[in-house]
């Protein structure tokens, strides 16, 4: 994940103003970047939301909400806290059922190793800040409690398990009953989602939705031409609620229906999806099924290896993406590609009727 370009060329520092615009060419001239900044302190003064019409798009004002600790020049009374931490999240001094939500985007095992890219920057900045600063007395960059996946540094699936195990029952206990915990995940590696699996389960909350949503450039040099997704599952974790009855598959076949209902959704979204997004969609909906169908009798004293089995043996007993992508070959000849977005799942409980949700 460090790319070197094959072509090199000098940004101009000043930028270059073209006629009859106010931005300049080029995306590293500094009026570009200030520019930038200005659209950033605007939005945190009047946020909005983005809606499609076909090609056209309208911006939806969000009416007296404002970003950060207080409102820029309106002399207004009303102050937020804004606590920004450096610290190691499970061992975070939150109160108990204090938070509404927590947001979170864990790393993805052994994707890209930011971590260690980060030291290409660090030591510029070390030179820049000096060596006064505490922050930058170290060497280097590099942590031993830091959660990557990292076979020569002897950081193994376990040891991812246990860092995000930690991390999601500290935060589950600062969480308000049935307050979500949401992240975004995916790999192209079922065993990696065995770590996020556990963790859920060891924290106590059960997943009541997995969705998937775009959230790579298909251009990015990390997986240009690899057929990696560029979809996440976002997985929305709660320790009570409820489920839709339509989500508990129990067969491969189920979860094939499952997928189809969410490419129909991508593609109504002008996503050009890869098989490598749809291995991954499957992988989030096999993960989800699994910590529905083990969070009774769930023990998380258990050594990590023999959580890591538990989870391995249930899917491997359900049935795997091979599996789920044999019905979905076996659906081919009547594709949900071309089929009406409602026509799809036609048959399951109607959204909103009493004996379609499952309280948990």
């Amino acid at each position: 994940g460090f790319p070197v370009g094959l072509i090199q060329c000098e940004s101009n520092f000043l930028g270059i103003m073209e006629s009859g615009r106010y931005m300049c060419v080029g995306s590293g001239g500094w009026a570009n970047i200030i520019e930038k900044f200005k659209k950033a302190k605007a939005y945190c003064d009047n946020p909005f939301e983005v809606r499609h019409h076909g090609r056209r798009k309208k911006v939806i004002p969000i009416d007296k909400e404002w970003i950060g600790d207080h409102l820029n020049g309106s002399g207004s009374a009303h102050i937020r806290t804004v606590n920004i931490s450096c610290q190691d999240a499970a061992s975070s001094d939150l109160p108990d059922n204090s938070l509404d939500a927590v947001f979170t985007d864990p790393p993805y095992f052994g994707n890209v190793q930011y971590a260690e890219l980060m030291d290409f920057c660090y030591v510029w900045l070390k030179r820049l800040v000096g060596q006064t600063s505490q922050v930058f007395s170290a060497v280097s960059t590099r942590n031993a409690d830091e959660l990557t996946g990292n076979v020569d540094m002897g950081r193994d699936l376990g040891h991812f398990t246990e860092g995000l195990s930690a991390v999601f029952q500290r935060m589950s206990k600062a969480l308000k009953p049935g307050a979500p915990l949401t992240f975004t995940y995916h790999h192209n590696k079922i065993e990696s989602y065995y770590p996020v699996a556990v963790a859920i389960l060891d924290a106590g909350l059960t997943c009541s939705a997995s969705l998937p949503c775009p959230a790579e450039m298909a251009a990015s040099i990390h997986i240009n031409g690899t057929g990696s997704s560029i979809i996440d599952t976002v997985f929305i974790c709660r320790s009570t609620g409820i489920m839709q009855r339509k989500w508990l598959a129990d067969s491969p076949a189920e979860v094939a229906k499952i997928v189809e209902e969410d490419l129909v959704h991508l593609r109504a979204g002008n996503v050009k999806l890869t098989p490598g997004d749809i291995r991954c969609i499957t992988y989030g909906h096999l993960i989800r099924l699994a910590i529905w169908s083990l969070r009774c009798g769930w023990d998380k004293n258990k050594p990590t290896a023999s959580r890591l089995g538990v989870v391995a043996n249930w899917l491997q007993r359900f049935g795997g993406e091979g599996e789920v992508k044999k019905f979905m070959e076996t659906n081919r000849t009547a594709t949900t590609k071309d089929m009406p977005l409602l026509a799809v799942h036609e048959g399951v409980a109607e959204y909103g009727a009493e004996y379609a949700n499952v309280s948990f």
